[in-house]
């Protein structure tokens, strides 16, 4: 059986040809609900890497859709009064997501699952779902195809899908930029970004945690220059993800840091079609993580070797019914 690092760049390569199958499927759903959408009436929630889904799904449809985490959402069910409720979760089994989508029957109109596990106890709990497909290897890995095959999930509610034709150019072009980055796991991450590019920084936040395991954080630009900077050494890393050529702001982070002498890169999101600009950016990142682990020599993932903490977010995160 291949380690978790090896198994996370098949399950990165997969998607080259599974994310165009899964566009497909995705046309085939009825459309969005236009009318509440448009009258800001649709929620997304999630945890982990689905958060990052549900802040993406915010942000691309212009605001008209809002984000609330499940554990806030069971506490405080009137949030979705009258609304359409997205629950994001690969497994379905997360307890959170279980938990809120029970609270809000009465309160959402609708409640739906975005899920892998068509069986789970969320799925059950649900109004309806759409199940997630990707190839997995059929054990835990850090999530790659399930990410991105939620993030268009979420997207297709918001609007059509576009087909993508260019996913071998844009795997290349991300494999090729990943192997001129070093990642130094002893020191700290910064990932930060606005608009778009922020759940993005998330999304890169998780999966440096599980799988290095080393200090990271993810931060909105303009908060960055606020806060986080003041912890800034020069062994550090900052990733400075800008959202398209006018997120001067981010053009700016990059250059004060470089002429200091503080490593730093510059990931540009596409300004043109959002879609593909998400998809991409999100292979540079899938990228980054896993080169690096193999540059230096790692095989296990951080999360599957640190089996106390593993066992420990098991305890808090899963559902045992």
């Amino acid at each position: 059986m291949p380690g978790t690092v090896e198994s996370m760049g098949l399950e990165i390569k997969y998607q080259v040809e599974d994310i165009p199958v899964y566009i497909d499927y995705l046309s085939t759903l009825p459309p969005p609900d236009i009318s509440m959408l448009n009258g800001c009436r649709y929620v997304f929630t999630g945890a982990g890497d689905s958060y990052a889904a549900a802040v993406a799904a915010e942000i691309y449809s212009g605001y008209r859709s809002s984000i609330a985490d499940p554990y806030e959402l069971s506490r405080s069910p009137w949030i979705v009064d009258g609304k359409h409720l997205y629950v994001i979760s690969v497994s379905g089994r997360t307890g959170s997501n279980i938990h809120a989508a029970r609270m809000v029957k009465g309160h959402a109109a609708r409640v739906t699952a975005i899920t892998a596990n068509v069986n789970s106890v969320l799925a059950r709990s649900c109004d309806d779902l759409i199940e997630l497909k990707y190839r997995s290897l059929g054990y835990l890995t850090p999530g790659t195809s399930s990410f991105t095959m939620s993030l268009l999930a979420s997207y297709s509610r918001i609007k059509p899908l576009p087909r993508i034709c260019n996913l071998q150019d844009m795997y290349d072009e991300a494999k090729l930029w990943a192997a001129g980055v070093n990642f130094d796991p002893e020191s700290a991450t910064f990932i930060v970004g606005t608009g778009l590019a922020y759940p993005f920084a998330i999304y890169g936040k998780a999966k440096i945690l599980e799988v290095f395991g080393s200090k990271t954080q993810a931060q909105l630009t303009e908060q960055f220059s606020h806060m986080d900077l003041f912890s800034l050494t020069r062994r550090d890393l900052t990733i400075i993800i800008q959202d398209g050529p006018k997120d001067q702001l981010a053009e700016k982070l990059h250059r004060l840091l470089s002429e200091k002498s503080y490593r730093t890169v510059l990931l540009t999101m596409d300004g043109g079609d959002r879609v593909e600009a998400s998809i991409r950016i999100t292979l540079h990142l899938q990228l980054l993580v896993w080169m690096n682990a193999v540059r230096l020599g790692i095989k296990e993932c951080a999360f599957s070797t640190s089996r106390e903490l593993l066992s420990l977010s098991d305890e808090m995160i899963y559902c045992r019914e």
